[in-house]
């Protein structure tokens, strides 16, 4: 037996190895806070200060008007761009809330495994309303053109399989988590 078998099942070797669970946690935990609120902040902005063409160009739309839009469509525009970035945001509190319930030991609770399954649930809603945004933002932006100019781009990219992926291996992760669960809880009832 080498060395580090024999300490990795020490009570020595498991605190320190809590005791790392528990500080990445709340690392992880302010991330996704402070991720919700740059991400947010960031989309306001984006839609606040980025010039029609570059807005256009963004939006898959190859024309730009030669005039900046209007407030009210920028506002409309900002809302369809908040549904996947609004469900996103959701998915990591749900992050947080888990990473924080691992900070305080509860790693196997049905909590944390739920908030873990949310997780998992909002990347993959996000990644798959991203593209469907992405079309109801070209058709906004381009209604105003002139007839023969309205625009429906339609982009899905690595990034959105990706995000699916991502959010399928947490969700079996979460899966996993809630039979080691239940095994756990019928093995004390033998005890």
């Amino acid at each position: 037996m080498t060395h580090s078998a024999e300490t990795f099942g020490t009570t020595a070797a498991r605190h320190r190895r809590s005791h790392r669970i528990r500080r990445l946690s709340q690392l992880m935990a302010a991330g996704c806070l402070v991720t919700s609120g740059l991400l947010a902040a960031a989309m306001v902005l984006y839609w606040a200060l980025t010039p029609t063409p570059t807005l256009f160009s963004h939006a898959g739309i190859p024309n730009a008007p030669a005039t900046e839009i209007s407030l009210s469509t920028r506002a409309f525009a900002f809302g369809i761009a908040m549904v996947p970035l609004g469900t996103l945001i959701w998915g990591l509190l749900s992050g947080r809330r888990c990473f924080n319930a691992f900070a305080a030991g509860r790693i196997f609770s049905r909590d944390s495994i739920q908030q873990l399954k949310a997780f998992a649930t909002a990347v993959a809603a996000s990644a798959l309303l991203k593209p469907l945004a992405g079309a109801a933002l070209s058709v906004v932006l381009s209604l105003p053109q002139p007839t023969g100019s309205k625009t429906l781009a339609l982009s899905m990219g690595s990034d959105t399989l990706i995000a699916l992926i991502f959010a399928g291996t947490v969700a079996v992760i979460a899966w996993v988590m809630t039979e080691a669960l239940e095994i756990a809880d019928e093995n004390k009832q033998f005890v």
